[in-house]
This record gives C-alpha cells, sequence and structure tokens, in this order.
C-alpha cells in the first residue's frame, strides 16, 4: 500500500474509534445509547411527538423508531398518549426520569462535529462532504441506511 492509503486508512480508523469512543462514554454515563439520546431530544424539542414526525426527524425508518421508542418507553424515559381527536394516533412526551436522563448525559461526538463544521466556511464544509461522501462509496457503504450522528451499531 501507498502512504496516501496508509494514511487515509489511519483517518477512517480513528474516525471509527472516536465514534465507538464517544458511544461507549454515553452509554456509561447514561445508559442509553445515541440514538436513543437523540430521540429524547428530539421529543424535549417539540414538547411531544408522534413517531411519523419523530423517525422523519431522526431520519430513520418508522419500524426503527418503533423499536427505539418501545426500549425508552419500557424504561420510563418516554410516556405514550393516545391523540384526544384520533385514538389510532399516539404521541410520545418525556417523562421526569426521562428529563434528568437528558440533563445529565455529555455532550455527543456529533454535536462536537455540528459545531466545529459549521464554523468552517462553505467551501470548505462542501469539500469535505464530497470527499466523504466517495470515501462512502469507495467501500460500498452509501446505500446503507443512516442517520445524521455519529453512532456505532445499530441506530435502535
Amino acid at each position: 500500500m501507498s502512504q496516501k492509503t496508509d494514511n487515509a486508512l489511519i483517518a477512517l480508523r480513528q474516525i471509527s474509534r472516536a465514534t465507538s469512543s464517544g458511544s461507549r462514554k454515553l452509554a456509561k454515563a447514561s445508559a442509553i445509547s445515541v440514538s436513543q439520546l437523540i430521540a429524547l431530544q428530539e421529543i424535549k424539542r417539540a414538547d411531544t411527538l408522534s413517531p411519523s414526525r419523530l423517525a422523519e426527524s431522526m431520519s430513520l425508518s418508522r419500524g426503527t423508531i418503533t423499536i427505539l421508542m418501545r426500549k425508552l418507553e419500557a424504561r420510563g424515559l418516554v410516556m405514550r398518549a393516545p391523540d384526544a381527536s384520533d385514538k389510532r394516533r399516539h404521541f410520545f412526551s418525556l417523562t421526569p426520569m426521562g428529563e434528568t436522563v437528558l440533563d445529565d448525559a455529555p455532550e455527543m461526538l456529533h454535536e462536537k462535529f455540528t459545531a466545529s463544521f459549521g464554523a468552517l466556511p462553505a467551501w470548505e464544509q462542501s469539500m469535505i462532504t464530497a470527499a466523504l461522501e466517495r470515501v462512502a462509496a469507495l467501500i460500498d457503504a452509501d446505500e446503507l441506511d443512516a442517520a445524521p450522528i455519529l453512532d456505532t451499531g445499530e441506530i435502535s
């Protein structure tokens, strides 16, 4: 392999390790996954949220959201309430325990990335995005279902 290839693989490995480390740090601090924390943040931002709106805001499928929300509901972090006008629909809101978990959670890696990336000039953001999309295509990962978060493993 060439030095350029080695450098590219090292950078990919560093990103992968930082992502795994961030996920482990969150799990250790609050006993939830990055995707679960983001779901809690989205619900808090909206006060109450339907599963379809949550799926849309997290760029995930309804099936994935169903699994994710069942886990959060089982842990007592969210509660489900029926829609007053249509009993087939329901909305999620945070429980007091969910609020506490959210308040005590450490900063996530994608939040740090978002702040740093947002401070870059538009041309540099475009260049980095294009390079990352190209890398995803090079390793046949460009068709994988992914949310705009830095997390390892399954979303649910």
